[in-house]
């Protein structure tokens, strides 16, 4: 790393140098570099307190920065500076972007096509089940799912994610060599191992309350949508809803009982404007770049099921794809008709097709695509 990254580095170490106080000293001074170059009486004089300025001015040798460089090489963990090209884009578009980003795991390219998904610390059966119920439909159809490692719906979030062989990203309030819950810890290490988890801040930080709304900044900037799953009237997943909405992206909420004080901030949401969200296809079906990616991803999944099945007839295939093809299911007799082949051989098919898993009959001799 060269000494602007180093000094980027160091600077991210002092607690009081926020992200935004950290731009606006790059604005004035020009570089992290003439930062930590400039004289106390220089960073005195923009309005920083004298015990920031000498902390600032004890940088100078990169000590704090190479010992962070070397910590991080020890425990497989990236540092990433807003400089650096694998610095996620999403991040670059807030205005108070993370200086330094803590990478433990690899970004995938198609990490794009992701939602955030908090909620309550302390949620109710239901809570858990809906979660599970959004991110196995999430996992299913290759949509990353973002979230804060917290207890509760983002524990279930990143669980029921991974259970269903899916992509998560997890951001954390602290630093990443420290767990919190520490009933997390194994959840966080899985993470790591099979999808990534961020933090901006340095490696041993612990997790403090001030850090936590800074975390759903990252949450919201990261993720293309935002679902609230039960949360209080005052919670942290309003705030990464509210964040979500001043970034642009949509925000959905999950309706729940009115008597609940868990369904008090969705159904406040709701009433706010926020997208009601029963299932995990209403998001899909409301952001543009996530339905065209499902329907992608469906399209190649049909095509690969075809050309892993040498031994079906074209006959059988075509059947195949005009079941696929309709939302409510087709009779003997109209697929007879449509394919222009007779019932007996229809059948056949139909029956070679449902051993196969392609396909299932329904009631009245229906039969639908087998999702």
């Amino acid at each position: 790393m060269d000494n602007e990254q180093l000094s980027i580095i160091s600077l991210n170490t002092i607690v009081e140098l926020v992200p935004k106080k950290f731009i606006s000293l790059v604005n004035y001074f020009g570089n992290a570099n003439n930062i930590i170059s400039a004289d106390i009486k220089e960073l005195e004089s923009v309005g920083l307190p004298n015990n920031v300025s000498k902390s600032i001015k004890n940088l100078s040798d990169f000590k704090i920065a190479n010992k962070e460089l070397s910590l991080a090489e020890k425990n497989n963990i990236r540092i990433l500076t807003y400089l650096d090209k694998d610095y996620p884009c999403q991040l670059k578009n807030i205005s108070d972007y993370p200086p330094v980003i803590y990478v433990k795991g690899n970004f995938d390219k198609n990490d794009n096509f992701s939602v955030s998904v908090v909620g309550s610390r302390k949620p109710t059966n239901y809570g858990l089940v809906v979660t599970e119920k959004f991110c196995k439909y999430f996992a299913q159809n290759s949509i990353t799912t973002i979230s804060g490692l917290a207890g509760g719906i983002d524990t279930q979030a990143h669980s029921s994610t991974l259970k269903n062989s899916g992509r998560t990203i997890a951001v954390l309030g602290n630093g990443l060599l420290e767990c919190y819950p520490s009933e997390n810890r194994k959840l966080q290490e899985e993470i790591g191992k099979k999808g990534v988890v961020i933090s901006e801040f340095p490696l041993t930080r612990k997790a403090l309350p001030m850090n936590f709304p800074r975390r759903n900044r990252i949450v919201a900037a990261l993720s293309l949508a935002t679902i609230v799953i039960e949360a209080a009237s005052k919670s942290g997943s309003l705030i990464t809803a509210e964040l979500a909405c001043d970034y642009g992206k949509d925000v959905f909420a999950v309706p729940g009982p009115i008597f609940s004080k868990y369904s008090q901030g969705p159904n406040s949401l709701i009433k706010q404007g926020a997208f009601v969200a029963t299932a995990g296809e209403d998001v899909t079906e409301q952001v543009v770049l996530l339905s065209d990616w499902v329907r992608k991803k469906a399209k190649k999944k049909k095509k690969e099921i075809v050309k892993n099945l040498p031994l079906i007839s074209q006959s059988s295939i075509n059947i195949l794809k005009m079941i696929q093809s309709s939302a409510t299911g087709m009779s003997l007799d109209e697929i007879s008709l449509k394919s222009n082949v007779n019932v007996s051989e229809v059948s056949t098919v139909l029956l070679e097709l449902e051993l196969n898993g392609l396909i299932k009959a329904m009631p009245g001799q229906i039969y639908v695509r087998n999702t």
